[in-house]
């Protein structure tokens, strides 16, 4: 755990552009950690396509995951992300990590780098993330609202359907906010800092999902 620290490469407090705070799990799945993700989006440097780089020790799934968040973002912001190369590294990562939970975290750093929103850095993220835009539940929620928690962090964002798979004290669960999530909308409701072009890109989203129709918010 000490080795950890003394890598740290995450900020508890501010915001950053194409930044966030994402959660994974080690080993069993019982140890959390914090770990950054951070996104660039610049215009495509080849004229026919734009490229995905996704890069840190990630197995095929999280990589399958960074691919499949593309395609999110391409069928629900009517952005053609063809035109653009991504590059998006996972930072402070060790073998082992896998799996797709950080979806919600790498749309979230993509779409902050592309609209030049910047980001809540004292909020960490876990959640997977349908191609119809639902925040799908993960696994290791305990271990890594602990790694939240240990690192400072003041709230943690987890799927709505992996709320009650938390187990904590009550002196740890009163040092954190537990927010549920059930959409992206939500997600990005509560990551983004409020501004204009964060108001026009909740809208443009919540009528491309089809967000608020059926219940209000």
């Amino acid at each position: 755990m000490e080795s950890r620290k003394d890598y740290q490469v995450f900020t508890t407090e501010g915001s950053k552009v194409g930044k966030v705070n994402g959660l994974a799990v080690l080993g069993d799945a019982s140890s959390g950690l914090v770990m950054p993700i951070v996104a660039e989006v610049a215009p495509a440097s080849s004229k026919s396509e734009g490229k995905l780089i996704a890069t840190g020790k990630l197995g095929t799934i999280a990589k399958e995951a960074v691919e499949n968040v593309s395609a999110i973002i391409k069928k629900h912001m009517g952005r053609d992300v063809s035109q653009y190369d991504m590059h998006v590294q996972f930072l402070q990562t060790y073998e082992g990590v896998e799996g797709d939970s950080a979806s919600i975290s790498i749309a979230v750093a993509i779409i902050s780098a592309m609209e030049g929103i910047p980001v809540r850095q004292d909020l960490a993220m876990t959640g997977s993330l349908s191609v119809r835009g639902e925040v799908l539940p993960v696994g290791g929620v305990t271990g890594k609202t602990e790694a939240a928690i240990e690192a400072g962090m003041k709230a943690v964002m987890v799927p709505k359907s992996n709320v009650d798979d938390i187990y904590l004290t009550g002196e740890l669960r009163n040092r954190i906010r537990i927010i549920p999530v059930e959409n992206f909308v939500d997600v990005l409701k509560i990551a983004l800092l409020e501004s204009e072009k964060k108001r026009k890109l909740i809208s443009k989203m919540s009528a491309m999902l089809k967000i608020g129709k059926k219940r209000k918010g």
